[in-house]
C-alpha cells in the first residue's frame, strides 16, 4: 500500500476510535481460609464485594491490615512553603470492625498481602477479578521492627520449599531470613523463624515476613513489563509482556481458562494468539478455553504475547471474558492469573466484511503480440485499489473516496471531497490512478461477491479527460484529418486500424477480476474468512482492450486488501 495513503488512513482510523469504556471483568474463584488468631494471607483477586464491611459481614474477623510494600518508594513531601520535609511512610492500612475513626482502609484489592485477626476459624469462597503480585522490597538493616511481607502466588494446595520460591529474589537472597506469621495475641502477631535455606515449606495463598539486603522490586519468578492484563477496548488487538524475574532459565506454561462467572464466556474462535512460523512470519491461531502453550525465558528475558479478537464469532450482548493462567514449571511452582477482557462491540459497527477496503493489485504476467496467454513479465506492475462493500453486500471499485469525522465524531465516507468538506472538518481524499477520473465508482458484475470472486468493468471514454491518447500538444482533437480537409474515421472499431487515416482518439476498456479461489480456479473452494487483521488476498486478472489491433492485453497477478473503515455507505 502506498505509504502516504496508508498514513492518512491510519490517522483517520485513530480519529474515529470511540472512547474506551471500562473493560468487562473476568473472574476466578478463590477461597480465604482463616485459623483462629493472626493470619497472613495473599489475595490473588479483588473480590466482587470488596468492601470490608460486606466481605467480612457475619465473620469472626475483628481487624484487617493491608500491607503496602511500595509505601517506602515515596518518603518525601513538599510543605506549603516549598521546602521538602521527611514523612514517615504508611506501610499498613487497617480496617477495624465497628470503628470507622480508627479504620484507614475500606476495601480489599487483589495482588496484596493482608494480616487478619479472627476470633474463630472461618472460611469463605468468593468470586474475584485476578491481579498479578505487586512486591517492592526494602532493606531491613537499621530498620527496627520492620520486615517485608510477601505472598506466595501459587495454587492453595501447593507447598513449595521457601528457598525454591524466594531464593532467586535479588533483594532477600538465599541468606535472608523468613518468618511464618501467626499467634493468638490480639495486640500483635508473632513471627516464627523458618530459615530460607532450611528446606521449610511455604504454601500458596499464604504470606510470610522477610529480611532484605537492599531495596528493589521483585514479584517472584513471574513478572510483567507493563500492564498485567489482556484488555481489548473497542479495538481487536492486545498484548501482555511476560518477564522472567528469576536468576536462572524458567519455562512458563500459559493456559486460557474459562471465567468462574458463568455469565462471562469465551466462545470458540473468538480469541486468537499470534504465533511465529519457521520464517518468523506471524500467523493467528485459536486460543480457545483450554488452549495451552509454553515459553522458555532466560533470566531477565521478555516475551510479548500478542492476542486478537474475531468479534464475528462472539454473541451479541454476551460478555466476552476469560483468564490467562501462567505457571512456572520448575521448582517455584508460581502461578499468576490475569484477566482477558473485551468491551462489547459497538452497536453501530458494521458487520464483516462491510466497509472500505484498501490495498493493491500486483500484475506479474502479461500477454504479448504473438501470444495472448500471459507469461512471466520482466517486472511487476503494482497499483493501489479501493473496494467498498455496502451494507447489502454490494461491492464497488472506487477511483476515489473522501473520509472525515462529522460534528458527532462519526467517520463518514463521501464520493467527492466537496461533499465531505460540507459535513466534516478536515476531510481527506483517497484516490487511485488505475481508473478514469470520470468514473468514480464501478459496481461489481451480477453474481459476483466479495470473498468469492469479483468482476469490475469500466471504459475510459474516447473523450475522457484522462484518455491515454489525448495529450497536451495535440491541436484540438477536432476529428479532422491532418490537412483539416475532412473528419477522421470514428474510433472503437478495430477495422479502422486498416484505414489510411486512423482515429484520433480511442476508448479503452478494462475488466478487473479478483478471485479468492486457489490458483484462480473457480472449481476450488474460495479461501476467505475473517482474520484479526481484517486482511485478505487472492488472484487478479486485468484485461485491457483498445490498445492493440489484434486483441486485448491480458495480465495476471495477485491482490491484497485490508479493511480500513467499517462504514457501510458512501454518500454522494
Amino acid at each position: 500500500m502506498n505509504n502516504t495513503i496508508k498514513l492518512s488512513l491510519l490517522s483517520l482510523l485513530s480519529l474515529s476510535s470511540l472512547l474506551s469504556l471500562p473493560a468487562n471483568a473476568a473472574h476466578v474463584r478463590e477461597t480465604m481460609t482463616l485459623a483462629k488468631g493472626w493470619n497472613a494471607v495473599y489475595l490473588e483477586s479483588t473480590p466482587t464485594n470488596a468492601a470490608c464491611a460486606d466481605f467480612f459481614a457475619g465473620a469472626p474477623v475483628a481487624r484487617v491490615a493491608s500491607y503496602h510494600s511500595d509505601a517506602y518508594s515515596s518518603t518525601r513531601q513538599i510543605a506549603d512553603d516549598g521546602t521538602e520535609i521527611a514523612q514517615k511512610p504508611l506501610s499498613y492500612y487497617v480496617w477495624v470492625r465497628g470503628d470507622e475513626d480508627a479504620s484507614t482502609m475500606t476495601s480489599l484489592a487483589g495482588g496484596r498481602v493482608y494480616l487478619i485477626y479472627t476470633t474463630a476459624n472461618w472460611e469463605k469462597s468468593f468470586l474475584g477479578v485476578p491481579a498479578a503480585p505487586r512486591q517492592t522490597w526494602r532493606a531491613t538493616s537499621g530498620e527496627t521492627g520492620f520486615m517485608n511481607l510477601a505472598g506466595v502466588s501459587a495454587a492453595p494446595d501447593v507447598s513449595v520449599a521457601a528457598k525454591a520460591y524466594f531464593g532467586e529474589g535479588p533483594f532477600g537472597g538465599a541468606s535472608g531470613d523468613v518468618y511464618q506469621i501467626g499467634g493468638t495475641n490480639s495486640a500483635a502477631p508473632s513471627f516464627l523463624p523458618l530459615g530460607l535455606a532450611s528446606g521449610r515449606k511455604v504454601r500458596g495463598g499464604m504470606a510470610y515476613a522477610f529480611t532484605a539486603t537492599r531495596d528493589g522490586d521483585w514479584p517472584g519468578a513471574i513478572g510483567f513489563s507493563g500492564p498485567a492484563s489482556v484488555a481489548f477496548d473497542t479495538g481487536d488487538f492486545a498484548s501482555v509482556t511476560l518477564k522472567n524475574f528469576g536468576t536462572t532459565n524458567h519455562t512458563f506454561r500459559m493456559t486460557v481458562v474459562a471465567s468462574a462467572d458463568g455469565r462471562e464466556r469465551l466462545r470458540p474462535g473468538v480469541l486468537k494468539r499470534g504465533v511465529k512460523d519457521e520464517r518468523g512470519d506471524e500467523t493467528w491461531t485459536d486460543a480457545d478455553v483450554g488452549a495451552s502453550w509454553e515459553v522458555s525465558l532466560a533470566a531477565d528475558a521478555l516475551s510479548t504475547q500478542k492476542f486478537a479478537l474475531d468479534r464475528t464469532k462472539a454473541a451479541a450482548g454476551e460478555t466476552c471474558a476469560a483468564v490467562l493462567q501462567i505457571e512456572e514449571l520448575g521448582g517455584t511452582r508460581m502461578r499468576v492469573r490475569i484477566p482477558v477482557t473485551a468491551d462489547e462491540t459497538p452497536a453501530d459497527e458494521a458487520p464483516f466484511p462491510v466497509g472500505l477496503w484498501a490495498g493493491y493489485v500486483q500484475m506479474e504476467a502479461v500477454s504479448s503480440l504473438t501470444n495472448d496467454t500471459p507469461s512471466a513479465a520482466a517486472g511487476t506492475l503494482k497499483m493501489n485499489i479501493l473496494v467498498h462493500v455496502a451494507e447489502d453486500g454490494t461491492p464497488k471499485l472506487l477511483q476515489r473516496v473522501a473520509a472525515g469525522l462529522d460534528a458527532e465524531g462519526r467517520l463518514r465516507l463521501f464520493r467527492e471531497l466537496s461533499s465531505a468538506k460540507a459535513a466534516c472538518e478536515n476531510p481527506r481524499r483517497l484516490s487511485t490512478v488505475m481508473m478514469s477520473v470520470d468514473e468514480p465508482a464501478v459496481e461489481a458484475a451480477a453474481h459476483t461477491t466479495f470473498g468469492d470472486q469479483l468482476q469490475f468493468a469500466w471504459t475510459v471514454d474516447a473523450n475522457a479527460r484522462d484518455n491515454p491518447f489525448r495529450h497536451a500538444w495535440h491541436p484540438d482533437h477536432d476529428g479532422k484529418t491532418a490537412d483539416y480537409s475532412g473528419p477522421v474515421v470514428s474510433g472503437d472499431d478495430l477495422a479502422n486500424y486498416m484505414n489510411p487515416v486512423k482515429p484520433e482518439l480511442w476508448s479503452v476498456t478494462n475488466t478487473l477480476c479478483l478471485s479468492w479461489h486457489k490458483l484462480n480456479n473457480p472449481t476450488e473452494d474460495a479461501d476467505f474468512e475473517h482474520n484479526p487483521e481484517e486482511t485478505t488476498a487472492g488472484y487478479a486478472t486485468w484485461t485491457v482492450g483498445g490498445l492493440l489491433s489484434n486483441g486485448p492485453i491480458k495480465s495476471m497477478g495477485v491482490f491484497f486488501l485490508k479493511r480500513i473503515a467499517d462504514v457501510g455507505t458512501v454518500e454522494e
